[in-house]
Parts: C-alpha cells; sequence; structure tokens
C-alpha cells in the first residue's frame, strides 16, 4: 500500500513537471514570429505548427498563416520584371600631366527584363539587360580618346537562397572603335549568421575583360537590411588585379580592399544612397624587378538621391574615380599612366520598375 503511494505521487510530480515546461500557444506563436522576422522560415514553421497542436484561441488564425506559408512555398511561380533608366551624364576629367580638365557629356540608357522563378526556399532569376551610351559632347575629352558611341548587351542568372547568393554573367561590348569585346563576372556570398536584421558571412568576386583588366577578390561581408531606415553593407579583406600600363606590359597588383555603403530610405519612398570602393595595391608582378616598389591607390565613392513613388522615378547624383600611382620609376619608358588621375560623373535622370 505505501509502495502504491509513492509510485502515485512519482507520476503526479512528474506530470506537473511536463505541464510546468508546455509551452502556451500564445509562447509558441511569439517565438514563430521572432524566427520569422530573423529569416528562419524553416524554424517559423515548426513553430506555427507546435502552436496549432497546442491548441488555443489563435489556432484558426495559426491555420491560415501555415496555409499561405505551403501555398507560397510549394507552387512553384514565374515573374516577369523590367527595370530601365535613362539619363543625362556630365563628365569631367583631371590628371597630372594635362593642364586644366577637361570637360564632356554623355546620354546613357539600360534596360533590363528579368524572369523569376521561386522554388521552395530559392528564388531564380535569368536577365537579359541592353544598356548604351551616346556622347553628345566629347571634343574636349582628349586625354580619354572616347568613342561618339558604346553599347552592351548582357546576360545573368542569380540565385537567392536564406543565406546564400550567387550572381553570375556576361557582357558583350561594342564601340565605334572597337567590335565586340566580352567580359565576365561572378559573385558568391555565404553568410551563416542572422542575428536579427544583421547578416556576417564571406564573398567571392570575380571579373575578366578578355581585351583588358581582371580582377579577384575575397571578403568577410557584413549587411543590415531593413525596408525603410539605415540600410548598411560592408565589405573588407584582399583583391588581385592585372592590368595594361602600356601595351603590351602588364602590372599584377595585390593588397587590401574595403567596400563600404550607406543608405536611408524614407516611407515617402525618398532614398540617400552612399557607397565606395577602395583598393591600395603592391605589385606581385610586372615587366622587370623595377616595379618591386611600385604601389597604387584606386578607389571611387557615389552619392545618390532618388524618389520613386511609382512605376517611375527620378534620380540625381555624382560619382568620382581615382587613382594614384607611388615610387614609380623616373623616366621609365614602360610607364604612360598618369601618376594621378580624377574622373567625375554627375548623373541626373528618369528610372522605372514594373
Amino acid at each position: 500500500m505505501r509502495c502504491r503511494v509513492v509510485v502515485c505521487c512519482l507520476l503526479f510530480f512528474l506530470a506537473g513537471l511536463s505541464l510546468a515546461d508546455e509551452e502556451t500557444q500564445g509562447e509558441l506563436y511569439y517565438r514563430a514570429l521572432k524566427a520569422e522576422e530573423a529569416g528562419d522560415i524553416t524554424r517559423a514553421l515548426a513553430l506555427f505548427d507546435s502552436a496549432v497542436t497546442a491548441g488555443g484561441p489563435y489556432t484558426a488564425e495559426l491555420q491560415e498563416i501555415i496555409d499561405d506559408y505551403n501555398e507560397a512555398l510549394f507552387s512553384n511561380s514565374w515573374e516577369f520584371h523590367s527595370s530601365g533608366r535613362l539619363g543625362y551624364v556630365g563628365l569631367l576629367y583631371k590628371s597630372r600631366g594635362i593642364s586644366g580638365s577637361e570637360f564632356g557629356s554623355e546620354i546613357a540608357t539600360a534596360a533590363t527584363a528579368s524572369l523569376e522563378y521561386d522554388s521552395w526556399n530559392w528564388s531564380h532569376s535569368f536577365d537579359l539587360s541592353v544598356s548604351g551610351g551616346w556622347f553628345v559632347d566629347k571634343d574636349d575629352l582628349r586625354s580619354l580618346d572616347t568613342s561618339a558611341w558604346e553599347s552592351s548587351l548582357g546576360v545573368g542568372y542569380g540565385l537567392v537562397g536564406k543565406s546564400l547568393a550567387l550572381d553570375v554573367g556576361a557582357n558583350f561590348n561594342v564601340s565605334e572603335v572597337d567590335d565586340w569585346v566580352p567580359e565576365f563576372y561572378a559573385m558568391f556570398e555565404f553568410q551563416p549568421v542572422h542575428l536579427g536584421t544583421h547578416k556576417l558571412g564571406i564573398s567571392l568576386w570575380g571579373y575578366e575583360n578578355l581585351d583588358g583588366p581582371l580582377y579577384a577578390a575575397a571578403y568577410v561581408s557584413w549587411r543590415r537590411y531593413v525596408k525603410y531606415g539605415w540600410k548598411a553593407s560592408v565589405f573588407a579583406g584582399a583583391r588581385f588585379e592585372a592590368d595594361s600600363i602600356s601595351t603590351p606590359y602588364w602590372l599584377k597588383w595585390f593588397g587590401p580592399s574595403f567596400n563600404p555603403s550607406l543608405s536611408y530610405r524614407f516611407k515617402t519612398e525618398i532614398s540617400i544612397d552612399a557607397k565606395a570602393n577602395l583598393f591600395y595595391g603592391y605589385v606581385v608582378d610586372g615587366p622587370d624587378n623595377k616595379y618591386e616598389k611600385v604601389e597604387k591607390l584606386s578607389g571611387s565613392w557615389a552619392v545618390t538621391l532618388s524618389w520613386k513613388p511609382c512605376v517611375f522615378g527620378v534620380y540625381a547624383g555624382a560619382e568620382q574615380f581615382y587613382r594614384l600611382f607611388f615610387a614609380i620609376p623616373k623616366k621609365y619608358k614602360y610607364f604612360t599612366e598618369p601618376k594621378r588621375t580624377f574622373f567625375t560623373e554627375f548623373k541626373a535622370g528618369v528610372s522605372w520598375e514594373i
């Protein structure tokens, strides 16, 4: 009899512990929303299911959320999007070796058509783009030997998942003075760490122009994404470059690279965007050993103000490209690039997105 009483008390005690540890439907609902906010859709769905199983006043609402997710995740869908811009670009060039500045202007346009396919947690996009520029005022741009017109046809593929992004493609460029010149690019980003609106990871970039320069870079990355308010990203790492200093002589560079960006988007759909790309390179290979001490600083920085209240929008901004060489051997016959150059673009135009 005494043994039976002890066993019953033990069973009641264990049942009490189980009930104490069991989460209510409201608590599970809250945890599911937090997982959804963090972008962990798989965990969010599991918690929504557990909340339905637990029972409570939110069962009908929870089941509706689960049904919506299942419809979106399990029904493969195709979507078509297009975007583009048409604008005026003012050009300003300044380098060491020329007196004063050189001016020019260009009418630039670009259009992209994208076919997107969503399946489970993955989004695929297939892009076709066309861009072109017509230099309406180039007579004063003597140092750049600018063509009267240039155009480009591009194709690309993008893959985006919860923690992974891939972008590969090619552009085929043609101008008044050049035949088709192909270039290829690739970007891979893996972000396994998600902390609310923050994502941490690694990123690999690559680019090659079959008739010109190439580069490859590896970065650690941080991103903060929100629809409205502050959005930012930082990529810090190392970069390899190869470019021509005087045909057919090339220099190969290696060094640190830093690419930050910052933007703010108002609920009125006005956005302010700023970005920079900085690279400090050391020569790792050149025409001879006199180049071992040559270094360069290259980069760009840009600010853009845009407003897109509907399908159409307007934008205005400026971007400057800068390059400076150090320790160039005096009177070295191979080196024909200016030691210091500034190239600035002032842009304004209209954009659209459908």
